[in-house]
């Protein structure tokens, strides 16, 4: 018993050091994508506790949306130095792969296992017309539905090379507009009832030691 539990922990050590070299790598390639990852883990755990998620499930989202746009690693850096408000459709297509990539990259990690699929399909809609499988509504595990709403609010409000940060209200505009074609009605609502309770994110910096506490909790590591 105690040979299995070293092993473990030895395991473990080695998978939160690959992951954390993957963090890093995405930093290196892009730092806005590194921080917007962080940023949709928080808003969507936040979403998640109160839509009444059980703390497994919480922790689960919250990586889900921390590493949700992790296959962007493998993409061109001419899709990271883009300028404009729309890619080419060669650069497009790129693009729509990152979920499969993302999901490739983190499926062999036993305890990454159930946020593997909210990185995978954090890009379906409820029409049926995402990516990169067009599920509907009720294929899309809830996980997924709540770290594609945190990503869009983010997005939205925050500094791109291509586009200036808009308003939580223009936020919320988007959102309801994408109900029942993009978003989940339910959680759009739910969502905006925590921001305008709780509030925006006001920039928090990127908090190396949180992110790896929470996957360290999904591993059963020590928080040490």
């Amino acid at each position: 018993m105690r040979q299995e539990l070293k092993r473990r922990k030895r395991l473990c050590e080695q998978h939160l050091h690959t992951l954390n070299e993957i963090f890093r790598a995405l930093g290196e390639k892009d730092r806005y994508t590194q921080a917007h990852g962080y940023r949709v883990s928080l808003y969507a755990m936040r979403l998640a506790r109160r839509l009444g998620c059980s703390p497994d499930e919480v922790r689960n989202v919250g990586i889900g949306g921390l590493f949700h746009d992790v296959g962007k690693l493998a993409l061109s850096d001419r899709i990271f130095t883009n300028r404009e408000s729309h890619l080419p459709s060669d650069l497009q297509q790129e693009v729509r792969c990152h979920p499969l990539i993302g999901a490739a990259l983190l499926k062999d990690i036993d305890f990454l296992k159930p946020a593997v699929d909210f990185v995978l399909f954090h890009h379906e809609q409820e029409d049926g017309n995402g990516y990169p499988f067009g599920l509907r509504a009720g294929e899309i595990p809830p996980g997924a539905k709540i770290v594609s709403i945190a990503d869009c609010f983010d997005a939205v409000t925050t500094d791109r090379p291509y586009q200036k940060g808009q308003s939580a209200a223009t936020a919320y505009e988007i959102l309801r507009k994408g109900c029942r074609r993009f978003f989940c009605e339910e959680y759009v609502e739910t969502f905006i009832e925590e921001i305008e309770e709780n509030g925006i994110i006001q920039d928090p910096g990127l908090d190396p030691l949180r992110a790896r506490r929470l996957v360290r909790s999904a591993a059963g590591c020590n928080a040490r």
